[in-house]
């Protein structure tokens, strides 16, 4: 039986057959057949496997997942069927491992190598077989030299003589680890950039940057994420494209709005109007999307006798979803989408004026900032502290717009700023935004699923008990949503402390700390 793996890493001038022959000189051989596999390496769209610094390989229908940086193996798992999620391979460690990490994220072929395996068991005096050296051949693409990796496999029982072996492989000249380079030498050959994508791509500021063209890297950044997920959404791998979308849009509509007298008034209010309608042809879908996501949530929270009654509301939405989202795809083919973008790339690659005629275009991009966050941050304090006073639904709903265009801010100007205290204060700003995200779900779920029930295409006897269920479900939201509402002022209370209140005062407004 298998306990340990070294990968080790053979030098361009080192040739596998002398490796090969220094070993079996000491240790008797007798190798096996070389086999040709594929190999593919996956991932999610935005990498979440590889920022964690792991590998996640299959052949046939076996699946590796291994440490990046040291090819450690962590797990293996047999699927049947090509895993897309992480619910779907069987209950174990590699599960356990990436479910945290994936979320709802599929996993996608990042790239494929054509593999040629030559094992080698290594035998002691008895002929037992204390180890197995794999030798591995590995072509990115067929006009490629191939890369070489030695395996050393131990065996229980064996481990001195697997330690004699892998010191040898060490005095040769190899080196453990080989993972890292492989794995991006084969993302190479495929054309990716391992981390290339990401929703919320750096953009690189300086505190003297022009304000219009500081506006502009903003946006532009926002445009290559929407770029990236759009041509997907039609693909329906997973929910995340949409979303990443959505958010690039509502950011790009926000920045528009926020970074005030940079662009020309008419610019900026039909781009604004623009945007506007792009986003609202996807809310119906992404609401769809949220609720279909919750449904094992919604079924934990009911009655186990109520639980299975609730069946016919969530195929209702599914069925519903097909349609909205063909809806969708329609709208992102359509002419005047394509228009609205167009027009919109068209202006964001066009060069900052000379002499522009917007009144804060030419301002140094560092006082456009400040001003504008420490006002929101302001806002977003007294509008708190009237809340306190009176928790009218509709002023909860109106702060937590406020919150997120104070987040968009902070995170559109991190770089002109130092990081870790920006870091710091978006941290603290997401607790509030969590408080009040929830409550505002919550309202709104109560409100939909009243809605939906009188749109539930139901027989009699089944309408009965489905509606019953439905009701309640919005009994027990309705009961959460009071307890979310009753913790706000402990959230804000937080946010708003003495510590916090200081640093976006020496940040923003007297600018006694220096930018990053």
């Amino acid at each position: 039986m298998l306990t340990q793996s070294t990968d080790f890493h053979l030098p361009d001038d080192i040739e596998p057959t002398e490796i090969i022959a220094g070993i079996t000189a000491v240790v008797p051989t007798i190798p096996e057949a070389s086999q040709s596999i594929t190999l593919c390496y996956y991932d999610t769209f935005d990498w979440r496997l590889y920022r964690n610094a792991l590998v996640l390989t299959g052949q046939h229908n076996e699946y590796s997942l291994r440490e990046l940086d040291t090819a450690v193996t962590i797990a293996q798992e047999i699927c049947q069927t090509p895993p897309v999620f992480a619910d779907d391979f069987p209950a174990g460690a590699l599960r356990e491992r990436v479910a945290p990490i994936l979320g709802v994220r599929a996993l996608l072929e990042m790239a494929c190598a054509e593999v040629t395996r030559t094992t080698y068991p290594l035998l002691n005096e008895d002929e037992k077989t204390v180890a197995r050296l794999v030798v591995e051949e590995i072509r990115p693409s067929p006009d490629t030299t191939p890369l070489i990796t030695l395996h050393l496999h131990s065996l229980r029982g064996y481990d001195q003589e697997a330690q004699t072996i892998s010191q040898r492989l060490r005095d040769a000249g190899l080196s453990p680890g080989a993972e890292t380079d492989i794995y991006r030498q084969i993302m190479a050959a495929a054309g990716k950039t391992p981390g290339g994508y990401t929703p919320k791509p750096p953009v690189p500021l300086t505190p003297e940057m022009r304000a219009d063209e500081a506006a502009k890297q903003i946006l532009r950044a926002q445009l290559k994420v929407i770029r990236s997920n759009e041509p997907y959404i039609a693909q329906d791998i997973d929910t995340e494209f949409l979303h990443d979308f959505r958010v690039a849009i509502r950011r790009t509509r926000s920045a528009l709005t926020q970074i005030k007298g940079v662009f020309p008034a008419d610019i900026t209010a039909r781009f604004k109007q623009d945007l506007a309608t792009v986003g609202k042809m996807t809310n119906q879908l992404r609401d769809l999307d949220v609720y279909l996501l919750d449904e094992a949530r919604y079924r934990a929270l009911l009655p186990e006798n109520l639980a299975a009654d609730i069946g016919p509301l969530f195929a209702y939405l599914q069925q519903k979803r097909t349609a909205v989202l063909a809806d969708v795809v329609a709208h992102l083919h359509g002419p005047q989408y394509r228009q609205i973008m167009a027009d919109w790339e068209a202006f964001l690659n066009e060069p900052a004026p000379k002499n522009p005629t917007a009144p804060h275009a030419a301002r140094p991009i560092i006082q456009v900032a400040r001003k504008r966050i420490f006002k929101r941050y302001r806002q977003i304090v007294a509008e708190g502290r009237e809340i306190l006073e009176n928790t009218e639904d509709h002023l909860l709903h109106a702060l937590r717009i406020d919150c997120k265009k104070l987040r968009y801010l902070l995170e559109f100007f991190t770089p002109l700023f130092p990081p870790e205290e920006i870091a710091y204060l978006i941290k603290q700003l997401k607790q509030l935004q969590t408080n009040l995200g929830d409550f505002n779900d919550l309202c709104v779920q109560e409100d939909y699923l009243l809605h939906v029930a009188d749109e539930l295409p139901l027989a009699d006897q089944q309408s009965r008990h489905t509606l019953m269920a439905i009701g309640g479900l919005v009994a027990i939201l309705h009961q959460e949503r009071l307890r979310v509402k009753a913790e706000f002022a402990q959230t804000f209370a937080a946010f708003t402390a003495p510590a916090n209140s200081q640093l976006f005062e020496e940040l923003f407004a007297s600018g006694k700390r220096k930018g990053a």
